[in-house]
């Protein structure tokens, strides 16, 4: 079912798309943007014991056109009761400690496409998580997972809204009876000045297991243009359930490359 709904998806993305696709390859131009990132977390997750998760990942991004490629190669590192693995907490409290290595590989592919003179884009994207990570550490659920969503965003002048819903279907077996479940994200942004944007977003997740909780999540960030190359995005988070860290700050860099 899983290896089904996975290449549907791919094939409706190519069905819409190949026009443009076409187009894009005799006018558009290919960049690569390599981002390096760290994410800090921390949270109770209904437990005594904090779990602190330090994430760190590396993004490549391939554009084209209408078309993005992106590989997200994340390091992981784990202090807490084991409640938490990878990003589905599971309630089962261990004595607490301290566990690294690779987390779980992402990549994923994505459809944009501008749909009127006013500037609304539409996205597809389809998220495919490689269980890479070590479930014997309890980095990862050792499961593949599948994320497909749509998107809008909408230009105000300096301003910008954006949203999207998603399904995510869930790996499961019987250490991890996991669920298949919606996902929305919304939220808006303005750009101060020339080369500064501030905004917002709000990500909410239905609950994945049974006794678990849903996820509702609140974050702001600031994006920099350093340069025509080089951007940095700080940003913070706030969680509201024990489905969500407590609080998460991060910061990502970015290069842009154009190849050709």
């Amino acid at each position: 079912m899983f290896q089904k709904l996975l290449t549907t998806f791919f094939i409706v993305i190519l069905l819409l798309a190949s026009p443009q696709f076409a187009a894009a390859q005799a006018s558009e131009k290919t960049t690569l943007s390599v981002s390096a990132g760290y994410n800090y977390s921390e949270g109770d997750y209904g437990q005594v014991d904090e779990t602190k998760v330090h994430y760190a990942p590396v993004t490549l991004k391939l554009t084209r056109g209408e078309w993005a490629v992106k590989l997200m190669v994340p390091y992981i590192r784990i202090t807490g009761p084991g409640v938490v693995v990878g990003d589905v907490p599971v309630g089962t409290p261990q004595p607490v400690g301290t566990e690294e290595g690779l987390g779980d590989i992402t990549p994923s592919l994505l459809w944009t496409h501008r749909l009127n003179r006013f500037g609304t884009t539409a996205e597809l994207q389809g998220i495919l998580k490689l269980p890479t990570a070590d479930e014997d550490k309890r980095l990862g659920t050792g499961l593949f997972d599948f994320t497909a969503q749509a998107g809008l965003i909408q230009p105000i002048g300096r301003a910008y809204l954006n949203g999207n819903l998603g399904r995510k279907f869930n790996g499961n077996n019987a250490t991890f009876p996991l669920r298949d479940v919606w996902k929305y994200t919304v939220g808006g942004g303005y750009r101060l000045f020339d080369h500064t944007t501030v905004g917002f977003l709000y990500d909410y997740r239905e609950r994945q297991s049974t006794g678990s909780e849903n996820l509702s999540l609140a974050t702001g960030y600031i994006s920099q243009m350093l340069s025509d190359e080089w951007t940095v995005q700080l940003y913070g988070s706030a969680g509201f359930t024990d489905a969500s860290p407590d609080s998460n700050i991060g910061v990502q860099v970015t290069r842009n490359f154009d190849l050709f």
